[in-house]
């Protein structure tokens, strides 16, 4: 099954490391005999995990299911994931924890996963919509920076805060197998070409949250997103990453200074960014995002900032 027809991305990314997903989404399981699920996604993802999982021979047990920030399409495969591995822990930072255990965001955040659903339902994907019966997301393993994921003997996953995309965001590093499970927080690789810049929090904090990530030593980038960077890719990632990041920001900068409305570069932002995977969701939902884009580059040219925004 290819990528197109809504499976694809199920290989090893090291002996004790598998991703599974479609490619427009990442699921990654870390572990052998016990493992956590690095990513929870959309419903729509959820099922395609699903039914990659029950084709697997030797299926570790799932003890964690982690949760990196609180956006839709992180946390709204929660439901399916849980039906799965009734067992397993959701794994959150604080800030999400606070988020997606109130009703009305958490009612949203289906609304936007079930036009996902139906995307991916029209693209034949699936061939049904997911049906999700939860008012709050509850998170059991509440974890911040300095803490870590004991997920069986040599397997540990490093909690580091990642602020710039969203407040709640977090990354994990798996040392012994040089990983860096970024989810968000380093950007939406569409493809070869295209980096998509996602800081939508704090312009600064996600450029400190890139250059710290870049410090430790990694073979592979766990994007949630994309193309996953491995071996010499992963360098070259990062710096494309700040770059692509600097000429949105100077971009955005110089339409505002023209006098651009916020709708007008909202649209323009639109049709530069929102290809591949993201074009599967709502026009209206990736509009609002590009527009967190533009108001995070006010909030710098005005001298305000976004650490304490949602």
């Amino acid at each position: 099954m290819t990528r197109e027809e809504g499976g694809g991305a199920l290989r090893k990314l090291a002996d004790d490391v598998m991703v599974l997903g479609n490619g427009f989404f990442n699921y990654y399981v870390v572990g052998k005999k016990e493992a956590a699920v690095v990513e929870c996604g959309t419903m729509a993802g959820a099922a395609i995990f699903a039914r990659q999982w029950e084709e697997l021979a030797d299926k570790p047990r799932i003890k964690y299911l982690v949760a990196p920030h609180s956006h839709f399409d992180h946390v709204c495969g929660i439901p399916l994931l849980k039906q799965l591995f009734p067992e397993a822990r959701v794994v959150a930072s604080a800030t999400a924890d606070k988020i997606m255990s109130r009703e009305k965001i958490v009612k949203a955040m289906f609304a936007n996963d079930r036009e996902v659903s139906r995307a991916y339902v029209r693209a034949g994907f699936l061939k049904e919509e997911p049906k999700p019966q939860v008012e709050t997301l509850d998170v059991e393993l509440v974890v911040d920076e300095g803490d870590a994921l004991e997920i069986e003997p040599g397997v540990r996953l490093e909690i580091l805060e990642a602020p710039g995309h969203t407040p709640c965001s977090i990354a994990l590093y798996y040392e012994k197998e040089g990983m860096m499970f970024t989810s968000d927080a380093a950007g939406y690789p569409v493809d070869e070409d295209l980096i998509s810049p996602v800081f939508f929090q704090d312009y600064d904090l996600y450029v400190e949250t890139l250059q710290r990530l870049m410090t430790y030593p990694t073979q592979a980038v766990g994007v949630a997103h994309g193309v996953i960077p491995e071996g010499q890719k992963v360098e070259e990632f990062y710096r494309r990453t700040l770059e692509a990041t600097e000429q949105a920001f100077a971009f955005i900068a110089d339409r505002l200074n023209q006098g651009a409305s916020d709708d007008e570069l909202a649209q323009e932002l639109y049709h530069r960014f929102i290809r591949g995977g993201m074009a599967y969701y709502s026009r209206d939902t990736m509009l609002s995002s590009e527009m967190l884009l533009i108001r995070s580059v006010r909030r710098k040219l005005q001298g305000t900032d976004g650490k304490g925004g949602s």
